[in-house]
C-alpha cells in the first residue's frame, strides 16, 4: 500500500471529523492527558484530541499524511507533535504515555503483537489503550479496510497481545461509518478500550 499515493489528494481520504468510537470515548476523559495517536494518518484523531486539551503526539510513516496533519492542526489553532516513524522501529518508550490511540491500524500478526507489547510497555500504570479495527467479517463490505485476511482483527487474538490490561469495552459489531470517501457505509469493527492495571 502506498499510503503517500492514497493521502496525495486535497480532500481529507477519511474526513477531517474524529473516529466516532474515540469521539465517544475521549470525550469523558480528564484532561490533560499524554497521548500517543499510531497510523494517525491525515490528523483527523490528534486533532480532535488536541481539541479538548490534551498534549498529543502522532507517528505514521507517509510524509504526505504529516504535511496534511500539521496543515489541519494549523486551521484550527492547535499544535501536535507528528513524527515520521516506521512502527517496526518506533520506541515506545516505558511508562510513558497516558492514552495511546490506534484507529484502523491494520498490521501483520507479528508486527502487531510486537507492537501490542511496545504499547502495553510504554503505557502509565492505569494508562488507556483505544483500538477500532475491521474485522475478517469485513470482507463481505465494500465500505473500506484490507482485503487480506491477515491483517484483519479477531478480538481474542488482539486480547492475547497484552498481559496487564484490564478490559472496560471489548465487542464485534456491524455500525455504518462515515469517513471520507475512505470508510463509508455498513462495516464490521472490533472495538477494545483497556486500562494497563
Amino acid at each position: 500500500m502506498d499510503w503517500n499515493e492514497k493521502y496525495l489528494g486535497k480532500d481529507y481520504f477519511y474526513g477531517t471529523e474524529p473516529n466516532d468510537f474515540l469521539h465517544a470515548i475521549a470525550n469523558t476523559w480528564a484532561t490533560p492527558k499524554k497521548i500517543l495517536c499510531i497510523a494517525e494518518g491525515e490528523g483527523r484523531n490528534a486533532v480532535f484530541l488536541a481539541r479538548l486539551g490534551h498534549q498529543v503526539s502522532a507517528i505514521d510513516s507517509s510524509s504526505v499524511a504529516r504535511e496534511k496533519a500539521l496543515a489541519l492542526a494549523e486551521a484550527n489553532n492547535l499544535q501536535i507533535d507528528y513524527q515520521l516513524a516506521d512502527l517496526n522501529e518506533f520506541d515506545f518508550g516505558t511508562e510513558q504515555w497516558d492514552a495511546i490511540v490506534s484507529i484502523f491500524c491494520h498490521l501483520p500478526a507479528a508486527l502487531r503483537q510486537k507492537v501490542h507489547q511496545d504499547v502495553e510497555a510504554g503505557l502509565v500504570t492505569g494508562g488507556l489503550f483505544l483500538l477500532e479495527a475491521y474485522s475478517p467479517r469485513q470482507l463481505k463490505y465494500t465500505s473500506g479496510g484490507p482485503k487480506d485476511l491477515g491483517l484483519l482483527y479477531e478480538l481474542d487474538s488482539l486480547k492475547k497481545d497484552f498481559k496487564t490490561m484490564l478490559w472496560q469495552q471489548n465487542q464485534e459489531i456491524i455500525r455504518t461509518i462515515q469517513e471520507g470517501t475512505g470508510h463509508s457505509g455498513p462495516s464490521s469493527v472490533v472495538q477494545l478500550l483497556g486500562q494497563k492495571q
